[in-house]
């Protein structure tokens, strides 16, 4: 975004590529608004739950884009991104969850309401749907999972790829505006379970 406010969004599916083809969207977009990298004073980068070489390769550039300039960054849990556009949905009486895909036909879950912290799990969908209120709302890239488990009407927002770049700028604009950021220390992956790597076997 510019500093007269206009926004340019790229949205692609990456098969494999993320470290070769998320910069180059990058300086795309910043030529589209007549800007290079050394305009950027302000970053947002989405944590996760997501693919793991997608949230790592994403920290990864936002860090080397702040970190020498010392510019203010945003980390933004990727179920508020998928909450946001739905976010005026929650009241009192209705819980709105966000759906991210956690592999093994299993699905990352965030609930929110109006008087408490969102509270979060990873569940089966018909685990999922047992638990789920009567009134809740559903929205995010798994909700296709749910299909079948839950009634068509409790369900809000578009097909996959459900989370909006516009999102993740409103969110910002809103932190930054009140002062908020995030620690570069505390710029790290969130991940709906821990990623399956194994202990290096110690040398013989």
């Amino acid at each position: 975004m510019d500093s007269e406010g206009k926004r340019e969004t790229r949205t692609w599916r990456s098969n494999q590529n993320h470290g070769r083809e998320l910069m180059p969207a990058v300086v795309e977009s910043l030529s589209e608004l007549s800007l290079t990298p050394k305009d950027v004073t302000h970053v947002a980068v989405a944590l996760g739950p997501g693919g793991f070489s997608a949230v790592r390769v994403g920290i990864s550039l936002v860090l080397g884009l702040v970190v020498a300039k010392q510019l203010p960054v945003l980390g933004i849990a990727t179920h508020d991104v998928e909450l946001e556009p739905h976010r005026k949905l929650i009241d009192a009486e209705t819980p709105v969850y966000t759906l991210i895909p956690a592999g093994r036909n299993e699905v990352s879950w965030a609930r929110y309401t109006t008087d408490s912290d969102p509270k979060t799990g990873i569940d089966s969908p018909e685990e999922l749907a047992l638990i789920l209120e009567p009134n809740a709302l559903l929205c995010g890239e798994a909700c296709d999972l749910m299909a079948g488990h839950v009634e068509q009407i409790r369900f809000r927002g578009q097909p996959a790829p459900t989370r909006d770049p516009n999102s993740i700028i409103d969110i910002a604009l809103t932190s930054f505006e009140s002062g908020l950021s995030t620690p570069y220390t505390e710029l790290r992956p969130i991940y709906a379970r821990p990623p399956s790597i194994s202990t290096p076997k110690p040398p013989k």
